[in-house]
């Protein structure tokens, strides 16, 4: 069954109406999977994430910076205001993910309908995101020995694979992950030389023990979808040879043709066949990233078509 991963605390996530993010997208979605009535699946919410898990992946410095920030209602970067309900999110946003995780290692493909957030670095962010909630998730499940009340979902001695298809290159996740042998990244993404975060090349490939486990794939401004769907199957034959114990799917739906922040040309049912071709790997977790159409529910659901079909 999938279990879909949404509290109203995420509502709070509100960088207001002039900002292109729009957390009210898990609302729309939810009630157009329920109108579908093709998908079993489970609603759950999440416990909020505490400091201690936040200070497994972020400095005590920046941890402490967001806080006063929040109170002050400043701006993370140019393009991140802040503030308390939007800090108070964050925390249930990260939870979500951990809890996404747990559900995967139990056997269950979980959807977070609010994750995946991988511009935040271990000291920096901006990008609309304030902690990385799914470095954090893993180094959680990575730290965890003891077995939980619903058996073994610890990641200790294991291997994740983080496959991320937003459209923007997932800077935060390569720099946290950079030197780590244990979590491969992959970021398929428009070329850095025209988009955001001006990161993510090709020849970037980790380094000390990490290196080898860190891939770009960068597609050129108007790419289609028949030239993203290429890139992305080279991408998926990368899984097999690590052989992960985890698959995060970093899902963003801001590659639509529509979409105001960036210039890749999927139409939707491109977004069918990227489920479609996931659907070998299950279960894994699937944390709903960057998206600024209005379509963004509608490919979210065209996407689990190809998946659950």
């Amino acid at each position: 069954m999938l279990k879909i991963i949404w509290p109203n605390e995420y509502l709070k996530y509100d960088f207001g109406k002039s900002h292109p993010f729009w957390v009210e997208r898990g609302q729309a979605f939810l009630k157009k999977i329920a109108q579908e009535k093709k998908f079993s699946y489970q609603v759950l919410a999440p416990k909020k994430a505490k400091d201690e898990d936040i200070l497994l992946v972020h400095s005590k410095n920046y941890l402490n910076r967001v806080k006063e920030l929040a109170l002050s209602k400043g701006n993370l970067s140019s393009d991140t205001p802040l503030n308390e309900k939007i800090l108070q999110a964050s925390y249930w946003y990260v939870g979500g993910t951990i809890l996404a995780l747990e559900e995967v290692l139990k056997g269950n493909t979980a959807m977070n309908l609010l994750g995946g957030l991988h511009h935040a670095g271990s000291d920096n962010s901006s990008g609309f995101c304030v902690f990385n909630d799914h470095a954090i998730a893993i180094k959680k499940l990575q730290k965890m020995r003891e077995l939980s009340p619903h058996g073994k979902i610890w990641l200790h001695g294991r291997k994740v694979f983080i496959l991320d298809i937003d459209v923007h290159a997932g800077n935060g996740t390569q720099e946290i992950f950079y030197q780590d042998s244990t979590v491969f990244t992959v970021s398929l993404h428009q070329d850095p030389r025209t988009l955001y975060p001006g990161i993510g090349f090709e020849n970037e490939t980790g380094a000390s023990r990490g290196k080898g486990f860190n891939r770009n794939f960068v597609l050129a401004p108007g790419a289609t979808g028949g030239q993203y769907l290429k890139k992305f199957h080279q991408a998926l034959e990368l899984i097999p040879k690590f052989k992960p114990d985890l698959l995060i799917l970093i899902f963003g739906a801001d590659t639509y043709k529509e979409d105001p922040l960036a210039n890749i040309n999927l139409e939707l049912n491109d977004y069918f066949k990227i489920g479609h071709a996931l659907k070998p790997f299950q279960p894994f977790a699937i944390l709903c990233a960057g998206g600024y159409s209005k379509k963004v529910p509608e490919i979210w659901l065209k996407f689990l078509q190809g998946l659950l079909d």
